[in-house]
């Protein structure tokens, strides 16, 4: 398996993390407290890279590592994630959550191709993260900024996303919301820019991508038991490239398409 195969496996591992254990709404039930280990596996169909027309399916592997006391996630360690804690943890008087985490993690925005010869590549990085989480109700809303420390795109980018839950009963639940993403000069020029020496080597038009948003998307999750241990989860999200992510003479395909499916087991 190529590097950047590798690379677009932990992209996609985050959309499937973040989304599934996010967030911990009311709604959702009481798990014991302490240590607790996930492992799973699953499929995933994916663009070879951001701005592909291509797509390809790969199997996924996945761990979790949390500890958890009556206030929920205190620390975790996963490959989406990273290794970080939550330092703000506070239930509001009307049972509204609102809770703030840092971590150090892999960089998972990549320009690892060999698809344009003459093009200056890199693979993962590592960033340093900071998140704030507001829910309430059925709703939850992330923050997010990620700055690169270590190699990677050596930018800095931020999420902010929101979703609906319906719990279905018996530990069931669909989640649905929309998510925008904002890079600034480095991070985009990183991804998307060709430079006049690229041009010239690669054949690629040159461009110069600038600060301001990257996507927008819209995302889906379907999560349930499968008897006593096991969890089945489902993810689609649907993105769009725009701005200067959008017009770069890199990108072939504005519209991306990630579907997940994973069993993961609690041990």
């Amino acid at each position: 398996m190529r590097y950047r195969d590798k690379c677009w496996i932990v992209g996609i591992l985050f959309i499937f993390a973040t989304t599934a254990t996010a967030g911990e709404a009311p709604s959702r039930p009481v798990v014991p407290t302490g240590w607790q280990y996930d492992l799973g596996l699953g499929l995933i169909a994916n663009p070879e890279y951001q701005g592909s027309d291509n797509y390809r399916l790969l199997p996924v592997p996945y761990f979790d590592v949390r500890y958890v006391d009556e206030r929920g996630t205190k620390t975790f360690f996963n490959v989406p994630q990273g290794f970080g804690s939550y330092f703000v943890r506070e239930r509001l008087g009307n049972g509204d959550r609102f809770a703030v985490s840092g971590a150090v993690a892999p960089g998972f925005q990549n320009r690892d191709t060999d698809d344009f010869a003459g093009l200056e590549t890199f693979g993962l990085g590592i960033e340093a993260r900071l998140g704030a989480e507001y829910d309430t109700g059925p709703w939850s809303f992330q923050a997010g900024l990620a700055q690169a420390v270590a190699s990677g795109h050596e930018g800095l980018y931020g999420n902010l996303s929101a979703s609906y839950r319906f719990v279905l009963g018996r530990g069931a639940f669909v989640g649905i919301g929309p998510s925008l993403r904002f890079g600034n000069t480095n991070y985009m020029s990183a991804l998307y820019g060709v430079t006049p020496d690229e041009s010239l080597a690669s054949g690629l038009a040159a461009f110069n991508a600038e600060s301001g948003l990257e996507s927008a998307a819209i995302q889906g999750l379907l999560s349930f038991p499968v008897g006593s241990k096991w969890r089945f989860t489902g993810v689609a999200r649907a993105g769009e490239l725009v701005g200067d992510a959008g017009d770069s003479s890199l990108t072939s395909e504005t519209t991306q398409f990630f579907i997940v499916a994973a069993f993961t087991r609690r041990l």
